[in-house]
């Protein structure tokens, strides 16, 4: 089952209509978008083995065998097509099941596992999900089948970075690859792997990719079998780079994504994909969002999306603030969103009461890239601070390790020719820096790295201390006031 798409097509043209050359069928239907047509063979082979298609398979397991089990399987890739939601009991009951399989029939055991994390993760039963997750697993190494097992990883992957869990989902990610390497290294797999690390990178550090690596990664992702999860990433950092560029020709790429999309059956993620498009023209810096009506995607989808203030109006309108929200990274989101609105309101003090402690929580889970998203509302927070003068010594470190950094940051894509763009993001940092341990707090970097930059960039100002560099800097033209917020 991870031939190219073309080869599928030796098996419909197999004139063999048994059950296992059905099952078959069914499954690269479904896993090629047609939906209707699987579920057309399902019932058929259902009602032709004397089973009640209309009637769960789970209440006649006294009518299955060892032989016509696998059918759980469809039964299980059912509730996942008609985007059911099923409950914690029913679940389990599914994993109980397992013993009318075969005792070494560990693919069709994983494959069970792997239907019921899914399934759980449409319930954003996370506990659950990662349950299942570790059984499919442990299924899939002792069938030998490194394969499935990659995308058992990648599935974890998503969990944790669902819940906020970012070093966990490094962890599994790196998982993937190893197991994808071992079974020959798919084009398509690999791109999987890719996207997803840049997802974590994008969280932990707020960088993105570059526009060309996307489009290569595109390439190999939408010929191959791409997950809908991980296509809604790649389609998400391709808007996040357009924005960040402020390049409108992102929706014509976006309108190939879709095509792709229809051409597959994918349709589910049609929305999605709107509400992409929609926080690309109705995102306003300060102001209320106007537009068309909410779309009211689940948290599933939302956090795929790498979401910010703007996408969670545009998703649940006016009311998003409020809105019950069961993932972590959502949850902070919407904190942001109510101190943005309460800062648009005037209402400094439920700004700092959403503000300050997501400030907290953001740093120690080192979620960068929500820094990224609600600069302007920590701007104009510590703004407020200074005029106010309150909480000006948590304003000031919200500047040291998030605002002067950030900004920094964009100064070295025109940093002098002189300087590397390690030696130019120190100097931008300088003015404000306390120390060299300040400093490479900052940076990410030991302090003999710092002091390393410092001697060369000093050396290339012909000057001895850092005062010195300073104002030479300064006169250059290299640096200026605009690098202190003035708090």
């Amino acid at each position: 089952m991870k031939s190219p798409l073309p080869a599928y097509v030796d098996a419909f043209a197999s004139p063999d209509t048994g059950f296992d050359a059905t099952l078959v069928k069914i499954i690269i239907d479904y896993k090629t978008g047609r939906f209707r047509q699987a579920m057309k063979r399902y019932h058929t082979l259902v009602g032709a083995l004397g089973l009640d298609p209309e009637v769960p398979l789970l209440k006649q397991q006294d009518k299955l065998t060892e032989e016509i089990a696998p059918l759980l399987i469809i039964e299980g890739l059912v509730h996942l097509g008609y985007d059911a939601t099923l409950a914690p009991d029913a679940l389990w009951a599914y994993v109980d099941a397992i013993s009318l399989f075969h005792p070494d029939d560990h693919v069709c055991h994983g494959a069970v596992y792997n239907v019921l994390l899914m399934l759980a993760f449409r319930r954003l039963d996370l506990g659950s999900a990662a349950e299942f997750a570790q059984l499919a697993i442990n299924a899939y190494r002792l069938s030998g089948s490194e394969y499935l097992e990659g995308f058992i990883h990648l599935h974890l992957g998503f969990l944790h970075i669902s819940s906020g869990e970012l070093d966990a989902a490094r962890g599994a990610v790196g998982a993937a690859e190893h197991c994808f390497a071992l079974a020959g290294g798919p084009v398509c797999e690999d791109a999987m792997v890719t996207v997803v690390r840049w997802w974590i990178e994008a969280e932990r550090t707020g960088r993105l990719p570059d526009a060309p690596a996307l489009e290569r990664v595109q390439d190999a992702l939408v010929h191959g079998e791409f997950w809908p999860e991980t296509f809604l990433v790649l389609a998400t950092l391709q808007f996040r780079v357009a924005q960040a560029a402020r390049d409108d020709a992102v929706l014509e790429r976006h309108a190939a994504l879709e095509t792709v999309l229809r051409v597959r059956g994918m349709t589910e993620l049609l929305p999605a994909m709107q509400l992409l498009r929609d926080e690309f023209f109705y995102r306003l810096p300060r102001g209320g969002l106007t537009g068309p009506a909410p779309l009211g995607l689940s948290e599933r989808h939302m956090i795929l999306l790498m979401p910010n203030s703007t996408s969670l109006r545009v998703n649940w309108g006016e009311d998003a603030g409020d809105v019950p929200l069961k993932l972590a990274r959502l949850r902070v989101t919407q904190a942001l969103l109510r101190g943005e609105q309460a800062l648009q309101e005037n209402r400094f003090d439920e700004a700092a009461r959403q503000l300050l402690p997501t400030f907290e929580l953001i740093e120690s889970q080192g979620w960068t890239y929500l820094f990224t998203t609600a600069r302007d509302t920590y701007e104009t927070f510590c703004a407020e601070c200074r005029s106010r003068s309150r909480f000006v010594d948590r304003a000031r470190h919200i500047r040291d390790t998030y605002l002067g950094p950030l900004a920094a940051q964009e100064r070295v894509d025109r940093s002098p020719p002189e300087l590397t763009q390690a030696e130019y993001a120190i100097l931008c940092l300088l003015p404000n820096a306390t120390s060299n341990k300040a400093l490479a707090r900052t940076r990410g970097v030991s302090e003999a790295t710092v002091k390393f930059h410092l001697k060369s960039i000093y050396a290339k100002l012909g000057v001895g201390r850092r005062r010195d560099a300073i104002e030479a800097a300064k006169r250059l033209g290299w640096i200026g006031q605009a690098t202190s917020s003035g708090l």
